[in-house]
């Protein structure tokens, strides 16, 4: 019971701690940063996994292929087109769109599709060859959904090498330490992706704090309502969409955590490159993300059960 609560009680404490004293998250940010929990996440992920459990075989291809297209360019029509049914201001539309366009989140996922007895070496090529594949798509469905009217700049070389060093490395390092030095990695060990997770988390919200409360209550009830429904239909498609083609459970789950879930850091360094950094926009990203994280802990502690 305690492992089940542990990641989504300490998302709640993180949440509620950066509201009522965010220079905890802020001096924590400032002092570390984000990128050694992530390394962190992957190093221990990479030391839990065996890639004897991955099957490449033509199924699974197409539905990598399949999952890519309706993550990193469907979902992104799914938020326009929401966003625009709820009557939601330009901005916020902006912020739907962004954070239904970026690839999934190097943190969080992983850890929910592993929570959840989902197929974490699927996760994790997900994670990894989506948000590579992202650094093309991105500005294209960006440019294109707000009618090329945001000039998008980007720089794939910076990004990739981010990955390779925040997510590649660090995995086959654990990995490595599993197979070459036979350190079978111990139970307590599940509990440090999680933690991580609650730590990005407490940062994130602390830096944001400000424009949380300075954001019309109405209009943040409204976001939340989107953010719901848009997170609602990313795990519904992912999940009972893998039926029709005949994915295993564990893949379906790996996939739903993963290739359906959203990296705010992304989404945050999206709108900074087409001048929205500091817009409104970036309550939609906030909002989803921690509906996200909230929806997606519970759901894995009881897919899980």
């Amino acid at each position: 019971m305690f492992k089940k609560l542990f990641l989504p009680v300490g998302m709640v404490l993180a949440i509620v701690i950066s509201f009522l004293y965010p220079p905890i998250g802020v001096c924590m940010k400032k002092a570390i940063g984000s990128n050694p929990f992530i390394i962190l996440i992957f190093l221990i992920c990479g030391w839990r996994t065996k890639f004897g459990d991955m099957n490449f075989d033509r199924k699974f291809l197409l539905n990598f292929l399949i999952g890519g297209i309706v993550a990193l360019i469907v979902f992104p029509l799914i938020g326009l087109g929401l966003g625009h049914a709820l009557r939601l201001d330009q901005a916020a539309i902006l912020g739907l769109i962004v954070i239904a366009c970026v690839p999934p989140t190097l943190s969080s996922g992983i850890v929910m599709a592993e929570t959840a007895g989902g197929n974490v070496l699927l996760a994790m090529m997900m994670t990894v060859i989506y948000n590579l594949v992202g650094v093309v798509t991105m500005p294209l469905v960006i440019s294109w959904c707000v009618s090329g009217n945001a000039e998008i700049d980007t720089n794939p070389l910076k990004m990739f090498l981010d990955l390779l060093l925040l997510v590649l490395l660090p995995f086959f390092v654990g990995w490595a330490i599993q197979k070459f030095a036979k350190w079978k990695a111990p139970a307590w060990t599940g509990y440090i992706p999680s933690a991580c997770v609650i730590l990005l988390i407490l940062g994130f919200f602390s830096g944001a704090r400000d424009k949380f409360l300075s954001y019309d209550l109405k209009a943040l009830a409204i976001a939340a309502g989107a953010g719901i429904l848009l997170r609602l239909i990313f795990l519904a498609i992912f999940y009972w969409g893998g039926i029709p083609l005949k994915m295993k459970r564990e893949d379906r789950i790996g996939a739903m955590f993963t290739a359906g879930s959203k990296s705010l850091t992304i989404a945050l360094t999206m709108l900074a490159i087409i001048g929205a950094g500091n817009s409104t926009a970036i309550i939609p990203c906030m909002v989803f993300y921690a509906l996200q994280a909230m929806i997606d802990s519970v759901l894995a502690a009881k897919l899980k059960a």
